[in-house]
C-alpha cells in the first residue's frame, strides 16, 4: 500500500504549481453550479485543490446519501473519506488512482476531456457496505495546463449485489472513448493484478473448462492449476471463479 501512497505524492509533486497562477474565483463561480447539480441529481460532490492538497468544496447532502459527518469531513478531509472505503476496495483503488493519475498527466492538454470512473463499497450510515458510483474530472487546470481543481461526484450505485470488488474506467468525454485498468496500465507501464498465465486460466475458467481440462490443454499439473485459480481469488478480492470473471472483464483483463 505504502508504494502507491509514494507514488501519488511524486506525481503530486511532479506538477510545480506557482500560488500566483491560481485563480480561486474561479471556484466561487462554480459553487452555485455544484450545489444546484448535487440537489436535482442526488449526488455528492466535492472539489479538491491538487495543490494545497484538501477538499474546498463539499455538497451538503454527503450526510443524507451516505452518512458521511461533515464536521469528520472539515477536520480530517481525504482522510475522512478514505476510512469509509472498505479495506479491501481501498487497496485496489489506489492502484488503480495512480494509473490513471500517471495516464492523465501523460496527457495534460487533454486532462478536463477524461472521467475517471470507479465503482466500489463503503461503509454508509447503517453501518452497512453499500456499493457507490464514483466519477473524478479534472475541473480546473493553471497557466501551465497542470491539472489542478478535481471534482469528484458520488452517486449510490444500481448495482448493490453482494460482487466484492472494484470496477474502474476511464472515458474520454469528446470522443467517447473507453479505457480499461488493463489500456492504462499498458500505457503507463502499471504492473497489473494479474501474471499473463492467470489471465490464460481464467480465460478458460470462463469458456467452462474445469481444471482436468485445462490442465490438458495447458500442459501443466492439476495442482498447478488449482494454485494459480487460488491466487487469482486472492489478488482480485473475490470469492469464487464467478466473482473473479466478472471483476477482471470490468478490468478489460478478458477482453
Amino acid at each position: 500500500m505504502e508504494i502507491y501512497f509514494d507514488q501519488y505524492n511524486e506525481l503530486i509533486h511532479s506538477l510545480s504549481f506557482d500560488e500566483a497562477d491560481l485563480d480561486y474565483a474561479l471556484l466561487d463561480r462554480h459553487k452555485p453550479m455544484l450545489s444546484e447539480m448535487a440537489r436535482v441529481a442526488n449526488s455528492g460532490i466535492a472539489v479538491f485543490d491538487l495543490y494545497r492538497r484538501e477538499h474546498l468544496f463539499i455538497t451538503y447532502n454527503f450526510e443524507k446519501l451516505f452518512g458521511f459527518n461533515r464536521e469528520g469531513l472539515k477536520q480530517e478531509g481525504n482522510q475522512y473519506f478514505d476510512k469509509r472505503v472498505h479495506p479491501d476496495d481501498f487497496k485496489v483503488l489506489m492502484r488503480n488512482g495512480v494509473c490513471a493519475f500517471k495516464y492523465i498527466l501523460a496527457h495534460k492538454e487533454k486532462c478536463k476531456e477524461y472521467k475517471f470512473i470507479n465503482e466500489y463499497r463503503i461503509h454508509n450510515k447503517e453501518k452497512t457496505y453499500m456499493r457507490v458510483i464514483e466519477q473524478h474530472q479534472i475541473l480546473e487546470v493553471d497557466k501551465r495546463s497542470n491539472p489542478w481543481l478535481s471534482i469528484s461526484v458520488w452517486d449510490v450505485s444500481p448495482d448493490q449485489s453482494p460482487f466484492q470488488g472494484v470496477r474502474t474506467q476511464m472515458l474520454n468525454c469528446r470522443t467517447a472513448e473507453s479505457y480499461s485498468l488493463y489500456d492504462l496500465a499498458k500505457a503507463t507501464s502499471m504492473e497489473l493484478p494479474l501474471s499473463a498465465r492467470e489471465v490464460e486460466i481464467l480465460r478458460l475458467i470462463k469458456e467452462g473448462l474445469l481444471s482436468k481440462e485445462i490442465s490438458d490443454k495447458l500442459c501443466i499439473s492439476v495442482h498447478t492449476v488449482n494454485t494459480h485459480r487460488q491466487k487469482i481469488l486472492m489478488k482480485l478480492n473475490a470469492n469464487n471463479s464467478m466473482e473473479a470473471i466478472k471483476y477482471a472483464s470490468s478490468l478489460g483483463l478478458l477482453s
